[in-house]
């Protein structure tokens, strides 16, 4: 069970010692059924009673392709076999230039309806060090500012990122280590959006030339965290 271990410990060390979720919060935690934010959801809730944190599972149906809304059954099944409370949401996506920036607003703001309704200081999210790199590798191309190279906060306001310095294989293996066979969502390969080429087609192209171009880009958003957390840094 060392894939379980690896991901369980690296959730605890983020929120023990970089206080990413502080001991007795209430938490939303975001789960679409994929690998990581079900992992996220599994790791918090077998890390939940040492610290005293109240989690409630959330599933935000976009309705963007069929048989969506079943998977709101799959993933109230996780939360009520792990004891957690439920809320499944469906959400209504307005057309825009940007279709996932679009759905990503919608998300955000039906979660923090329910953050709010339950008295949720965190909203806890599944994104893994791979999609920080994503994020950094887009930036790097479109504004390259130095703000905007920080790319995602492990803890910015209510949003918790635990499993932000854990990489998306981390996150298969510890499913497929507990039986646990999670969504897959075919979005995620439509080619028709930006982070769908650059996870399947750039980073792997950029990667054949340098091997740890992934690794690279999630140290350089750091690096421009902590330079502009550092005292007379750009802010």
């Amino acid at each position: 069970m060392a894939a379980v271990s690896r991901v369980r410990r690296a959730v605890a060390t983020a929120c023990d010692r970089r206080g990413v979720v502080a001991p007795g919060e209430t938490v939303v935690v975001a789960c679409s059924g994929g690998p990581d934010s079900t992992a996220l959801l599994d790791a918090m809730a077998r890390l939940a009673p040492p610290r005293g944190w109240r989690l409630h599972a959330v599933h935000v149906d976009h309705g963007l392709r069929s048989g969506s809304a079943a998977e709101a059954t799959v993933v109230e099944a996780l939360a009520r076999a792990r004891g957690l409370p439920f809320t499944g949401l469906r959400v209504e996506v307005p057309h825009g230039a940007s279709l996932q920036d679009q759905a990503r607003r919608v998300r955000l703001a039906a979660l923090s309806e329910v953050a709010a309704a339950v008295g949720a200081s965190a909203i806890a999210l599944g994104h893994t060090a791979d999609d920080q790199a994503e994020t950094v590798l887009m930036r790097l191309l479109t504004s390259a500012t130095p703000r905007s190279l920080r790319a995602m906060a492990e803890r910015e306001g209510r949003t918790a990122r635990p499993l932000l310095g854990v990489w998306r294989d981390a996150t298969l293996a510890y499913c497929a280590a507990l039986g646990i066979e999670p969504l897959d969502d075919p979005g995620n390969r439509d080619p028709r959006f930006l982070r769908s080429r650059v996870r399947h087609e750039l980073l792997p192209a950029l990667e054949e030339v340098f091997p740890a171009a992934r690794r690279r880009l999630v140290v350089l958003a750091e690096r421009q965290r902590r330079l502009a957390e550092a005292p007379g840094g750009p802010g």
